[in-house]
């Protein structure tokens, strides 16, 4: 399912990860809006199904970074506001992740 099909009106997308990141150790597609964080998963192969969670970025709190190093390059986000999320990727992803969700934090 696209994208677009979760969007609210003047939502806004500003960051996109390239790589599946895992959450509650299950992979999902990451996407940062101006509003939202929003992990989304399609389940199944005949009875498709879809697992999405949200977090409005108005509720955020806090963010911690931590980072592995050696062959993988792992890193995790520890991001607080009304549910406490534990995001692992690749460090490159997770940073740009921190970078803008920081940001954003920032601005409201």
């Amino acid at each position: 399912m696209p994208l677009r099909d979760f969007l609210v009106p003047e939502e806004q997308v500003k960051f996109i990860c390239r790589r599946d990141i895992e959450y509650a150790n299950k992979k999902y597609d990451l996407f940062i809006t101006n509003k939202r964080i929003v992990l989304y998963r399609e389940r199944g192969i005949i009875n498709k199904s879809e697992d999405v969670i949200c977090e409005k970025i108005e509720r955020l709190e806090g963010l911690e970074y931590k980072e592995k190093g050696g062959l993988l390059n792992l890193a995790k986000i520890s991001i607080n506001g009304g549910i406490k999320l534990d995001i692992k990727g690749p460090s490159k992803e997770v940073r740009n992740m921190f970078k803008i969700l920081e940001c954003l934090i920032n601005s409201k």
